[in-house]
């Protein structure tokens, strides 16, 4: 049996949705795995820069060093993972392993450990739950595009308390 190129499952020519694009060098795919992966390697990939750094800081609350991030980012971009897959795979390692981002030491290093094990995983959710990247997607883009409202406190000074010094002086001299 062929063997995925993204998800590295196999594919039961029979049974599965699959597709062997020309020019692939023979490469087999599932038909969604395959159309995912290229949608990550399309021109909204950018987007997914600033969904990294969002992610990090907002849904896991953790500070980051981002030139450090950044760099390790741009690398991983030269060795064929896409932002698109490089945000997948932090998702899945944090949210789905569970995983501790203080032992990354404020960078994305852990990426080309779990990249094809997190295609793997994503590619099985989109199969079970036809559409759940898509969603994911448009949740993405629906909090990116909503206006953030800054909230500040009034800051209320503390009650004076007023002294009669007259009042204290009258009281004084009755006794």
């Amino acid at each position: 049996m062929p063997i995925c190129h993204v998800c590295k499952a196999e594919i039961n020519k029979r049974k599965d949705d699959w597709i062997q694009p020309s020019g692939k060098g023979g490469r087999y795919y599932h038909r969604s795995c395959y159309e995912s992966w290229r949608q990550g390697n399309s021109e909204d990939d950018e987007e997914f820069i600033d969904l990294i750094y969002d992610y990090i800081s907002h849904d896991l609350k953790k500070t980051y060093d981002y030139h450090k991030c950044n760099a390790q980012r741009q690398k991983f971009n030269k060795q064929g993972m896409s932002n698109k897959g490089i945000f997948f795979a932090l998702k899945y390692f944090y949210d789905v392993k569970h995983n501790d981002w203080d032992k990354g030491f404020e960078g994305i290093g852990i990426v080309p450990y779990v990249y094809n094990e997190s295609c793997a995983y994503w590619a099985e959710q989109e199969r079970k739950t036809k559409g759940i990247m898509i969603q994911i997607e448009k949740q993405l883009r629906d909090a990116a595009a909503q206006e953030k409202q800054v909230i500040r406190k009034k800051k209320i000074a503390p009650k004076k308390i007023k002294i009669d010094l007259a009042s204290i002086a009258e009281m004084e001299d009755e006794e």
